[in-house]
């Protein structure tokens, strides 16, 4: 979303009509809240009270904060936007990394307690039986 949103704004789309695209393309929870933002920004209401109509949810919160700057300060946002957004890959990278070295801890025990058995009936039971004198 960043990303698409970055480029909208870099091909001058203005802010209210960018975020009223991001809108169409959202899903639900977010499309309600960027609509209502867009609305809010296209009659004219202050940056803070129209995000603040929104509510808080989690991706509506990162894009705020990742278009406050440039809305109040009225620089460039598409190349915060485009940093923003490789910083969120980057996050999300790290955290499919972590969660795959723990899946692999995880995952000694159960295959250990499958292979084991298997490991005495094939591998130690036929020593052991060859070991014994004959009865």
């Amino acid at each position: 979303m960043l990303d698409l949103l970055a480029a909208m704004l870099q091909s001058g789309t203005p802010l209210p009509h960018a975020v009223a695209t991001l809108a169409r393309v959202g899903a639900p929870p977010l499309r309600d809240g960027l609509e209502t933002v867009a609305a809010a920004l296209m009659l004219g209401t202050e940056w803070q009270a129209a995000w603040a109509l929104a509510g808080r949810a989690g991706q509506l919160q990162e894009l705020q904060d990742a278009l406050r700057f440039g809305a109040v300060t009225g620089a460039p946002a598409a190349a915060i936007l485009y940093v923003q957004a490789d910083q969120v890959r980057r996050r999300r990278r790290q955290e499919a990394e972590r969660r795959a070295a723990a899946l692999g801890t995880r995952l000694v025990l159960p295959l250990g307690l499958c292979a084991l058995p298997s490991f005495i009936c094939l591998g130690v039971v036929p020593v052991l039986m060859s070991l014994l004198p004959r009865l």
